[in-house]
């Protein structure tokens, strides 16, 4: 009546009479609910005709059940376990359900039976739990293997982010950078309460560079003022290369005059800074505008005013700090 790998199988006539007269027949049409997934449970199931299939949460279909087969042990063997996936008969079924009541009657009637039965059980339970821990195996060493390949991918597009944010002559960041990280710097000036100054600054003469020595002297300015400016600021400021000769400058965590004290610094640094253009008489200097941020305004309304002063300044003669 059963296949051979059924549980019943292992019974004499006897014995499977005493199952059935023991427990409560069951039907149900294609797609009844079983048992339900989270829910706890007492009894367990034997599929005597029909189909039945356990899925979980996802909808995935996790194992099936044909005549002869048997679900929900645990819960039969361990009482308020709860069901570990929801069972839906896929067509018309007939079930054998064995609860607590059961084993009592089984026990006083046939205990040899409910013994088999049980040890039947637990050595399926046991099968499961080796199955389970080889699939975790090999699902956690292809885990280790996806693992270290996006890591190699989340690295190498690091590099590549970080390539793309860098201005590849003077190593500041470019303007993409810059536009990038202004948003974190205001987020964490409005969050603390504490200042962040942002200077804008145009090299002066750079043009007469260019056209009387050539780019490669330009280039020699550019690079120099980019160590200027990464060697004259903290770790936690941010000096950029957002244009040609334009520059900008976030110094974060002090107060006015902290920060013009920085920028006059940096500016008097470019202004004796050694370059090919020294023999011509060609002097490169700085002009900056400074601002310090004030809580509530936009990344645009902090640079207008910080541009503003720029222009300022050079209409006031160049070489020189304006501020605002």
């Amino acid at each position: 009546m059963f296949p051979p790998d059924s549980p019943l199988s292992a019974f004499t006539a006897e014995e499977v009479q005493a199952f059935f007269s023991a427990s409560t027949q069951r039907s149900c049409a294609a797609e009844e609910v079983v048992l339900t997934e989270g829910q706890p449970g007492e009894s367990m199931f034997f599929v005597l005709e029909g189909h039945a299939e356990a899925r979980i949460r996802s909808g995935k279909v996790v194992r099936s059940y044909g005549p002869g087969s048997y679900f929900g042990e645990l819960s039969f063997i361990n009482p308020g376990h709860r069901r570990a996936a929801t069972v839906v008969a896929t067509m018309a079924t007939r079930t054998l359900e064995l609860d607590q009541a059961s084993i009592k009657t089984l026990l006083a009637t046939h205990p040899r039976a409910i013994f088999t039965l049980l040890q039947r059980a637990c050595a399926f339970l046991v099968d499961n739990e080796r199955n389970l821990i080889a699939d975790l195996r090999r699902q956690n060493t292809e885990l280790q293997e996806t693992i270290k390949k996006l890591e190699f991918t989340r690295n190498r597009l690091s590099q590549e982010e970080e390539t793309a944010r860098t201005d590849g002559l003077t190593g500041l960041y470019n303007r993409r950078g810059f536009d990038a990280e202004l948003p974190i710097f205001l987020e964490r000036a409005s969050a603390i309460g504490s200042g962040l100054a942002l200077i804008a600054m145009d090299l002066d003469h750079f043009k007469p560079v260019n056209d009387t020595l050539g780019h490669a002297a330009g280039d020699f300015v550019l690079k120099g003022v980019g160590v200027i400016l990464r060697d004259g600021v903290r770790k936690t400021d941010l000096p950029c290369r957002v244009g040609g000769d334009e520059f900008i400058i976030l110094l974060a965590d002090l107060n006015e005059a902290a920060a013009k004290m920085r920028a006059e610094t940096l500016r008097a640094a470019i202004g004796v800074m050694p370059h090919p253009g020294n023999d011509q008489g060609i002097r490169i200097t700085s002009t900056m505008g400074g601002t310090l941020f004030r809580v509530g305004e936009t990344a645009e309304q902090l640079m207008k005013r910080a541009d503003e002063a720029l222009y300022a300044a050079k209409r006031a003669g160049r070489n020189r700090l304006g501020w605002d």
